[in-house]
């Protein structure tokens, strides 16, 4: 038996077969789609989030897979990798574009915690859908790029101030000491009878 397609928001993997027709969509080349991936809450046997709520964040398009054993969990992680797997107890984004090699911070996991209201989870996962789009990142990127560079000048900027107000010092320094050695010739002089006379 294949995967089950209970109604638009849920498709139910219960078989290996089921999982391999997953896995293949998810690493496929092609898909244009993000997918959902969910696992149960072991003490109700449920999603831990309600799948019309997750389509209502996601969209009509994005497939949303719900995967509640723990081997069939196993099996997704030897082929995905600890990083990128779908752990029990939480919800996975996998965005278009996905390997084995992926950065897993492109393709997020959000746990639901003990007692964590459904609505708290289910507000970690849009702002993280939201946050993880493709263009986001790519803009987030660009601003993180922005921000380094600005860190780096003011880095530069104030090492560059450092180093002149050590100048400064410095010079302050030998102004002063060559005026104490002004200072103590002078009063060499007069001790020796040696001032100017008018």
């Amino acid at each position: 038996m294949a995967a089950v397609k209970i109604d638009a928001d849920l498709i139910i993997v219960r078989t290996q077969q089921a999982l391999r027709d997953m896995e293949a969509y998810l690493l496929s080349g092609d898909r244009g789609q993000p997918v959902v991936g969910l696992t149960c809450l072991p003490e109700i046997n449920e999603p831990v989030l309600a799948p019309e709520r997750v389509r209502a964040i996601v969209g009509a398009g994005p497939q949303i897979y719900y995967v509640p054993g723990d081997h069939l969990l196993r099996c997704l992680h030897g082929v995905l990798g600890r990083r990128l797997a779908l752990p029990a107890g939480g919800v996975r984004v996998w965005w278009p574009g996905l390997t084995a090699r992926s950065d897993p911070g492109e393709h997020p996991f959000v746990l639901a915690l003990d007692s964590e209201p459904q609505g708290d989870l289910l507000a970690e996962f849009a702002c993280q859908f939201e946050l993880s789009r493709p263009f986001v990142r790519s803009e987030i990127k660009v601003i993180e790029d922005a921000r380094r560079l600005a860190e780096h000048e003011l880095s530069q900027a104030l090492e560059q101030n450092r180093s002149m107000r050590v100048e400064r010092d410095q010079a302050l320094t030998r102004a002063q000491e060559a005026e104490r050695a002004l200072e103590a010739a002078t009063h060499r002089l007069r001790d020796l009878g040696c001032e100017e006379r008018p």
